[in-house]
C-alpha cells in the first residue's frame, strides 16, 4: 500500500467498505486481507489528493449506524407490550441480546477507524479542560454533530438516542420491577445477568462523557429505582413499628439494609452505594425516629439489670446504635442522654445505700469503681466505645462524685477519697493489693472538681503518716505521689515531694547530730530523733499553745539547736510539741511495758518518777497547758487505767487529784495512746484537727491562684477582652478546681484595686496590663 496520498473514487470505496462495516457490526467473520483492505480504504479517504474525504467518510459511517440502530429498535421491541412492567416478556433479554451484539461491533468498527479518530477527529475535538471549565467551543458538543466523537462514540451516542430514548420508560419499568423482585428473591444466574447488563449499559453508553457521564444511569435506572425502594421500605417499616415489637423490627431493619447492600453492590454501579444505603436508612429509620427514641430508656434500663433479658436488651441497644450512627448526632443524642441519665441514676444510688459511718470512703470510691467499671464495659460492648458514650460517662461520674448530700456545703468527694488513699497506705497487706487499689483510685480521683481540696486533706494525712512513721511502704506512697503527678502535674504534687525531701534530710541530719555528740563528748540519757519540716511545705497548722516539756528533753533541745544553728545560718527553728511523740517504759509493773504517748503525756508520766500522786492543778500548771488541751491530753491516760482520777481533773476542781495506777495491768506489752478529739475550730494535723475552716482556707487559697493566673495571662497577652480573660482563666484552673465566674470577677476587681490591670478607655469591656 502507497501511503502517498492519491486520488481516490469515494462512492466506489465506500460501497466496498460499508459491506465489510456491515459485517463488523453484525459480528460477522471478516478475513484479514479484507480487514488490512478496509483499513487501507479508510487511510486513503482521509489523505485523498486533491480533498480528502473524511468528513464525507464520517457522515456516511453516522447515517449508516443510524440505519442499523433503527432495525435493531424493531428487533427490540418485537411484538411486546411497551407499556407492561413485566420483565419476563422478553425485552429486556432482547435489549442484552442486541446491546451485546452492538457494543462489540462498535468497539471493532472504532479500531477499523483508527487513522479517522486519530487524525481527523482529534484535531477538532475539544480537549478536557475546554469542556471541564466550560469553554464556549465545548457548549453543548456532543448534542451537535461537530465531528468531535470518535467512531465508537458516534455509536454510542446512537444508540442512546435512536434506541434507548424511544425505549426508556418500558426500560425503567422493567428494571425497576426485577430490581424490586431480587429484592425479595435470589434470581437465577442467567436472568441476573441480563438485568446486570442492561444497567450497565447505560453507563457505557455515556461513559466517556466528562461532564454527565451517568446522568442516563441515573435518570433512568437510579432515581425511579430509588423512588420505588423508598416505598416499599417506609411501608415495610411502618407495618412492623405497628405490630409493636421494637426489638424484631430493628433486627428486620439491619438485615433488610444487608440485604439492600447486596443488591446495590450486585446490579448497580459503585457511584450508587452510599444513594442506596441513605435511601433506606431514610425511609426506615430517620422517618420512625420517634418510635425508636421512645423505647430508648425502657431497653437502657433492661440491660443495665441483673436479669435473664438483659443480653437480649444489650443486642437491642446494639442494633440501636448500628442504625442512628449513621444519622449523626441529632439521631444520637436521645441515646446518649439516656445513658447518661442512666449511669447518673444508679451512681447516686449506689452511694445512697446504707452502710457504716465509719467505712463512708470504702464504700464511696468501691461504688464509684463498681459503677465505673459496669458502664465502662457495657459501653465498649454494645456501643463499640464510641466517643460520646464514653463522654456521658464521664460526665455520669463527675456528676455522682461531686454530687452533695443535702445539708452540705460542699462535696464529701475530696475528703472521703483522701481517706481511702490513707486507709491503704497505712494498711500491712499485700502490697500489689493496695497498688492496684491505689491505681483504681486515680479513676475516681480525675472526677473530682474540688482537687485542690483532696490535695489538702492528703497533704495532712500524708504529714501524720511520715512524721508518726504510719506508712506501710515508702515506696507505695512515693508512687500515690507519681500517679497524681501524671493526673495534675507537678505543680500538684510540688509540696508533697518537698515533705518525702524533708524525711530523706531529716535521717541524714540525725546521723550528723549523733556523730555531732561524739566529736564533743556529749551524751543525752535519752534516745533523741528530730524531723526538720519546711513550714512552707507542711500543713503544720497553727502554731500550739506553749507547753514546757520535760526536763529530760530540755538538754537534749538545746543541744540540737547549738549543732542546727553552727550548720546551718539564717535559719530559725520552732518546736511544734503537739506533733511530737515519746516512748516510756514502765518500771514499777510486773511486766515491762512501752508507751508511745504525746509529748504533753510523757511530760506528765514522768512527774510520777518521784511521787505517787499529784494535784491536777499543779501538774496543768506546771505543763502550762489551757484548760480544753489539758482535757485532751489528760482524759486518754486516764481511759487507758495508767492513772486514777480523784475528783473532776478535766474541769476547775481544786483539790482533784492523779494517782499513778501501781497495779496497772494491760494484755499488750505495747500500748499506744492518743490525744483525744480537737473541737473543730483549731487547726493542726493531728486526729483532732477540725475541718469546718477547710471552706474558708480553700477560698483564700483559690483568690490568689486565680490572681496568679490573671496576671500570668495579661503578662503575656497585654490586652484582652472580658471573655476570653474569663475564658483562660477557667482553662488554667480546670485541672485543680472549678471556678466560678463571679470569683474570677472578684479576683479581677482586686488586681485593678492593686493596680496590675486596668479598664481600657472607651472600651469597658477589656482589660490592659499595667507593666
Amino acid at each position: 500500500m502507497s501511503l502517498k496520498p492519491q486520488e481516490v473514487n469515494f462512492d466506489e470505496t465506500w460501497s466496498k467498505l460499508k459491506e465489510t462495516v456491515e459485517g463488523v457490526v453484525g459480528l460477522q467473520a471478516i478475513e484479514r486481507a479484507v480487514w488490512n483492505s478496509r483499513f487501507s480504504d479508510v487511510y486513503a479517504l482521509c489523505v485523498a489528493h486533491p480533498e480528502p474525504h473524511a468528513d464525507k467518510l464520517y457522515d456516511e459511517t453516522r447515517k449508516f449506524l443510524e440505519e442499523h440502530v433503527f432495525r435493531l429498535l424493531d428487533r427490540v421491541k418485537a411484538t411486546a407490550f411497551l407499556d407492561s412492567t413485566d420483565y419476563n416478556d422478553g425485552l429486556l433479554n432482547r435489549y442484552v441480546m442486541a446491546w451485546r451484539e452492538y457494543s462489540q461491533g462498535v468497539a471493532y468498527l472504532n479500531s477499523l477507524y483508527s487513522y479517522l479518530n486519530l487524525q481527523h477527529i482529534k484535531r477538532q475535538k475539544v480537549s478536557d479542560a475546554d469542556i471541564i471549565y466550560g469553554s464556549s467551543a465545548a457548549i453543548s458538543f456532543l448534542e451537535h454533530d461537530a465531528r468531535q466523537l470518535e467512531v465508537g462514540e458516534l455509536g454510542l451516542v446512537i444508540w442512546e438516542r435512536v434506541l434507548i430514548k424511544p425505549l426508556s420508560n418500558p426500560m425503567t419499568a422493567r428494571i425497576v420491577r426485577a430490581l424490586n423482585d431480587a429484592r425479595e428473591s435470589n434470581p437465577d444466574p442467567a436472568a441476573a445477568d441480563i438485568l446486570k447488563t442492561a444497567i450497565h449499559s447505560m453507563v457505557e453508553v455515556q461513559s466517556f462523557r466528562l461532564r454527565t457521564p451517568l446522568s442516563l444511569y441515573q435518570q433512568l435506572v437510579v432515581e425511579p429505582f430509588l423512588t420505588s425502594a423508598a416505598a416499599h421500605h417506609s411501608r415495610r417499616a411502618a407495618e412492623l413499628l405497628n405490630s409493636g415489637d421494637v426489638s424484631y423490627f430493628m433486627k428486620y431493619v439491619l438485615d433488610g439494609l444487608a440485604r439492600e447492600i447486596v443488591l446495590g453492590n450486585k446490579f448497580l454501579h459503585s457511584s450508587s452505594s452510599e444513594a442506596v444505603r441513605a435511601c433506606y436508612e431514610q425511609a426506615c429509620v430517620a422517618s420512625h425516629l420517634p418510635a425508636l427514641h421512645a423505647e430508648v430508656e425502657r431497653l437502657l434500663k433492661e440491660a443495665c439489670e441483673d436479669s435473664p433479658k438483659a443480653a437480649e436488651r444489650r443486642e437491642d441497644l446494639k442494633r440501636m446504635f448500628m442504625l442512628l450512627k449513621p444519622l449523626g448526632q441529632n439521631a444520637m443524642r436521645p441515646l446518649i442522654e439516656a445513658a447518661h441519665v442512666q449511669a447518673a441514676k444508679e451512681g447516686h444510688a449506689m452511694l445512697a445505700a446504707e452502710h457504716s459511718k465509719d467505712e463512708a470512703h470504702t464504700h464511696f470510691v468501691h461504688s464509684m469503681l463498681s459503677l465505673h467499671s459496669k458502664y465502662k464495659k457495657l459501653f465498649a460492648e454494645v456501643f463499640g466505645g464510641a466517643q460520646p458514650f464514653i463522654g456521658a460517662l464521664d460526665k455520669a461520674c463527675s456528676e455522682v462524685v461531686n454530687s452533695r448530700a443535702e445539708g452540705e456545703s460542699a462535696a464529701r468527694a475530696p475528703e472521703l477519697l483522701s481517706r481511702y488513699c490513707d486507709t491503704l497506705l497505712r494498711r500491712k497487706g499485700s502490697e500489689r493489693d493496695a497498688d492496684d487499689k491505689l491505681t483504681a483510685a486515680i479513676v475516681v480521683f480525675k472526677y473530682i472538681d474540688d482537687k485542690d481540696v483532696f490535695q489538702k486533706h492528703y497533704a495532712r494525712a500524708l504529714a501524720r503518716r511520715l512524721i508518726h512513721q504510719l506508712s506501710a511502704s515508702m515506696e507505695q506512697e512515693e508512687a500515690m505521689i507519681n500517679r497524681l503527678k501524671a493526673a495534675c502535674g507537678y505543680e500538684f504534687t510540688n509540696k508533697l515531694h518537698r515533705m518525702f525531701t524533708d524525711v530523706a534530710v531529716s535521717t541524714d541530719l540525725n546521723t550528723k547530730f549523733q556523730q555531732y555528740l561524739r566529736e564533743n563528748n556529749l551524751a543525752t540519757n535519752t534516745g533523741f530523733f528530730i524531723q526538720v519540716l519546711q513550714a512552707g511545705a507542711w500543713p503544720l497548722g497553727g502554731a500550739m499553745a506553749p507547753l514546757a516539756p520535760p526536763a529530760q528533753l530540755e538538754r537534749p533541745a538545746r543541744l540540737f539547736e547549738t549543732f542546727y544553728r553552727a550548720s546551718f545560718s539564717g535559719r530559725r527553728l520552732a518546736w511544734l510539741h503537739h506533733l511530737c511523740t515519746g516512748e516510756l517504759r514502765t518500771r514499777y509493773t510486773q511486766r515491762l511495758y512501752h508507751i508511745n504517748a504525746t509529748t504533753p503525756q510523757c511530760a506528765l508520766l514522768l512527774m510520777f518518777e518521784t511521787t505517787d500522786s499529784i494535784r491536777a492543778r499543779e501538774a496543768r500548771e506546771t505543763l502550762q497547758l489551757p484548760e480544753e488541751a489539758w482535757a485532751r491530753h489528760v482524759r486518754p491516760l486516764v481511759e487507758a487505767g495508767l492513772l486514777i482520777s480523784k475528783g473532776d481533773v478535766e474541769g476547775a476542781d481544786e483539790e482533784a487529784e492523779l494517782l499513778l495506777n501501781l497495779t496497772f495491768t494491760c494484755k499488750r506489752t505495747k500500748i499506744r495512746l492518743t490525744c483525744a478529739a480537737a473541737p473543730a475550730s483549731q487547726g493542726g494535723t493531728g486526729p483532732g484537727a477540725g475541718t469546718s475552716s477547710e471552706s474558708t482556707h480553700c477560698d483564700d487559697d483559690r483568690k490568689m491562684y486565680l490572681q496568679a493566673a490573671v496576671v500570668r495571662i495579661m503578662k503575656q497577652r497585654k490586652v484582652l477582652r472580658h471573655t476570653e480573660l474569663i475564658q483562660e482563666v477557667v482553662s488554667q484552673a480546670r485541672g485543680s478546681f472549678a471556678p466560678s465566674v463571679a470569683m474570677i470577677k472578684k479576683c479581677i476587681e482586686a488586681l485593678i484595686d492593686k493596680q496590675y490591670l486596668e479598664r481600657s478607655p472607651g472600651n469597658l469591656d477589656t482589660y490592659s496590663y499595667l507593666a
